[in-house]
C-alpha cells in the first residue's frame, strides 16, 4: 500500500496499472488494486450479514449469501445499475473476461450480479421455488450460444 499524506476527503479514482486511488478522511491516500477491493466488499458483506461462510464438499470455504443479503443485494444491484447507467451483467461479463477495470462501484456491482446469479441457481436446483430473478447470467450465455449454434446451422 502507497500512502500519499495530502489527500483532503474521501474519493476515489482510477490510478495507474489497474489500482484504485482513494482519499481518505484521514488526509492519507492509498492505492488500491482489485483483490485488495474485493476482500474489501466481501469483507463488508461479511460484516453486514449478506454472506456467511459455508464449507463445501470439496473440503473448501465458500460464502453463501443469506436470504436477507440475497434480497439486499438484489435491491443494491438495481441501485447501482440506476446509479452507473450500466447493466450489472455486463459488467460481470468484462470481470469474468478479465477487462473490468479497478473501479469499486463497478466491480461491486460485476461481484453481486455473480454471487446472486450463482445462489440463485443453487437454491433452485436444490429444489426452492423463488420468483422472478433480478438479473441472470447462465441463461443468457446459454440462449446467446444456441442463437450462435443455430446461425452457424443456417450457414453450413
Amino acid at each position: 500500500m502507497v500512502i500519499f499524506p495530502y489527500a483532503r476527503r474521501v474519493m476515489e479514482f482510477p490510478g495507474l496499472s489497474g489500482q484504485i486511488v482513494r482519499e481518505m478522511k484521514e488526509g492519507l491516500m492509498e492505492l488500491k488494486n482489485k483483490e485488495e477491493l474485493r476482500n474489501e466488499i466481501l469483507q463488508y458483506w461479511l460484516r453486514s450479514a449478506w454472506v456467511y461462510p459455508f464449507e463445501g464438499p470439496d473440503e473448501r470455504t465458500y460464502l453463501r449469501l443469506t436470504p436477507g443479503g440475497r434480497l439486499k443485494m438484489r435491491r443494491k444491484i438495481g441501485e447501482l445499475e440506476k446509479a452507473l447507467g450500466v447493466e450489472g451483467t455486463e459488467l460481470a461479463r468484462q470481470d469474468e473476461a478479465g477487462t473490468l477495470p479497478a473501479e469499486r462501484d463497478r466491480l461491486e456491482l460485476a461481484m453481486m450480479v455473480q454471487a446472486y446469479d450463482t445462489e440463485r441457481r443453487l437454491l433452485v436446483s436444490q429444489g426452492t421455488n423463488l420468483g422472478t430473478p433480478a438479473v441472470t447470467l447462465e441463461e443468457e450465455t446459454e440462449r446467446e450460444n444456441a442463437g450462435q449454434a443455430s446461425q452457424d446451422e443456417v450457414r453450413g
